[in-house]
């Protein structure tokens, strides 16, 4: 099945393949969810239990964006989101959190996060950011 998300990408890739969605969540159940969830509307993605996982991988061409939970196991999400703005990655991220506060989505939304969704993430509503976020569109807040 061809991707409707078959866009010109940020990050240079290449203007004709599907982008690649990288969910980072320490919890099983919430990456095959989120997974399976981009799977039923055409979107590839890879899942990684920790930044530093993400970090160690060699496939980083096409990265349409990343999902990223703000507590994860050793480098936080936010620590992880910070790292890539440092060393000038465009990468598109959206941050998600458990009971998440307003502080923890402002720093996001200023350290560079396209958007800040607070878990449990609806399916509709990651769906919706995902595109919106990969077809350009401004980001925000959900709950």
């Amino acid at each position: 099945m061809v991707s409707p998300l078959a866009i010109s990408q940020p990050n240079g890739s290449l203007p004709n393949a599907a982008p690649v969605v990288v969910v980072i969540d320490p919890d099983p159940v919430a990456r095959a969810g989120t997974r399976a969830l981009l799977r039923g509307v055409g979107i590839e993605s890879l899942t990684f239990d920790s930044a530093e996982s993400y970090l160690l991988t060699s496939r980083r061409d096409n990265i349409g964006c990343l999902i990223v939970d703000v507590l994860l196991p050793g480098m936080s999400g936010l620590e992880l989101l910070r790292r890539l703005r440092s060393s000038g990655d465009p990468t598109l991220i959206i941050m998600v959190a458990d009971e998440s506060d307003v502080a923890t989505a402002v720093t996001a939304m200023r350290e560079g996060a396209s958007d800040f969704i607070e878990k449990p993430i609806a399916g509709f509503a990651v769906v919706r950011q995902v595109q919106k976020v990969l077809h350009g569109g401004m980001g925000g807040m959900l709950a």
